[in-house]
């Protein structure tokens, strides 16, 4: 665990640096300070536009799920998704976000643990992937989402589908799934999946 606690506090350093230089980037409803737990699988949007907007990176843990289950086939399915959407991540985020060293396989993770890639690495590469999917759309885009739909994942009881659209046309599915708050703070949602409707470059 000792990885993860440099990680963890690499992550508050350079969010603390962001944040202070792009505190005059501010866009629409977006929040500017870090949300609460997620109540309710809609609330999960608040959470994603600060991120987009701030890039506080340390956020992603609480809107992440720690569960292998989930950890492990949707940290393949985040960073593969951005690949065939043409979204990466830069030198100095890899760096930060503590996945360097899968940085020549991340596009294609594998979907279970293995030798050289266990539940740390798989934590860190699906926190990443969640921050690798937002950066797709401009941060004025996503000032103005909306939720337009909750309902039940028609394939998992325990997962709730979010759609979130723009000018009303539906642009990202984002599935939640209840977690446990490590620090006693009770359930809330985070995030299991997130599937673009369309592809970034195609946004106006």
């Amino acid at each position: 665990m000792a990885g993860l606690g440099r990680y963890i506090a690499g992550l508050g350093a350079l969010s603390a640096l962001v944040i202070s230089a792009g505190c005059d980037n501010k866009e629409g409803t977006i929040p500017n300070v870090p949300p609460t737990g997620a109540q309710t699988p809609a609330a999960i949007l608040p959470h994603l536009q600060y991120l987009a907007a701030w890039k506080n990176y340390k956020h992603l843990i609480l809107i992440a799920p720690i569960s292998p289950d989930v950890v492990f086939p949707s940290a393949w399915w985040f960073h593969n998704h951005a690949k065939q959407l043409g979204i990466s991540l830069t030198p100095e985020e890899l760096q930060v976000l503590g996945i360097s060293k899968l940085a020549s396989r991340l596009d294609d993770l594998p979907r279970a643990p293995e030798e050289g890639y266990g539940i740390e690495d798989a934590r860190m590469a699906f926190n990443a992937g969640i921050y690798r999917l937002i950066k797709g759309l401009p941060v004025k885009v996503w000032a103005e989402m909306k939720v337009s739909k909750v309902s039940m994942n028609p394939g998992n009881n325990r997962v709730m589908d979010v759609m979130l659209t723009y000018n009303n046309h539906p642009m990202i599915q984002v599935s939640c799934i209840k977690k446990v708050d490590a620090g006693g703070g009770g359930e809330f949602y985070g995030v299991a999946n997130i599937w673009y409707q369309v592809r970034p470059e195609t946004v106006k």
